[in-house]
Formats: C-alpha cells, structure tokens, sequence
C-alpha cells in the first residue's frame, strides 16, 4: 500500500487530537502483499496474499499538558486519522509500539493496527 503523507489531524478517542508538529509523518493503510509462487509451468504459478497490517507513523509536539503515560498506553483504541484532501480513516483496535520518549520539543510514535478502514 502506497504512503499517505498529507495528514492533517488525528484523533484519539482517550486523548483528543494529538498536536503534531509540522511535518506529521506519514500513514500507511491496511492492505494486501501479493507474493509470486512460481510453477513448473508459466500457466502453473500463481501468488500468495497475506495481509499487511496499518501502520500511522507521527511527528508529534510535545506540548506542556500532554500525558506521555497515557499516549504510551494507547491500546483497542479507534484512531481517526483526517488527511488534508478531506479523506477520513480509522485504525480499529489501534496500539503504540514503541513508548514515546522526551525530546528536544518533539518526538514520534508509532501506532499499528491489523486493519484501517476509510470512513469518508
């Protein structure tokens, strides 16, 4: 699945909108990898799918007032994420993978989920 980088909010239902910086990063929706499986003959191969979970990638600030306990706790939750061309997603049962640490004013976090959906 192709790289969407034209995000412009993203909601979490625990948290609100999170404050991300001015290059947010980049969301990656669920899909489908298709893998050659090669036959004895042209006509005998085929492919295999498997599925490729959704990956939300952000660049967040980390303004005075934000919880990094509870932004590192994100677990189930269902992430809206509104890119800037007015397309809406949603990541079900979404998770952090990696805790957030303290930066230099910002940081990135990782949000995966086993499926998105695009709701608008």
């Amino acid at each position: 699945m192709a790289q969407l980088n034209n995000i412009r909010t993203v909601s979490v239902p625990s948290l609100g909108k999170l404050p991300l910086s001015a290059n947010p990063g980049t969301f990656t929706p669920s899909g489908q990898t298709r893998e050659h499986m090669p036959g004895r003959l042209p006509e005998d191969g085929g492919f295999k799918t498997t599925s490729a979970a959704a990956q939300l990638e952000l660049n967040i600030n980390l303004q005075s007032g934000i919880d990094l306990d509870a932004l590192n706790a994100v677990d189930g939750e269902d992430v809206t994420i509104r890119l800037t061309d007015g397309q809406v997603y949603m990541m079900s049962q979404a998770f952090v993978t990696e805790p957030v640490g303290f930066g230099d004013g910002e940081s990135q976090i990782t949000i995966m989920a086993n499926s998105s959906e695009r709701i608008a």
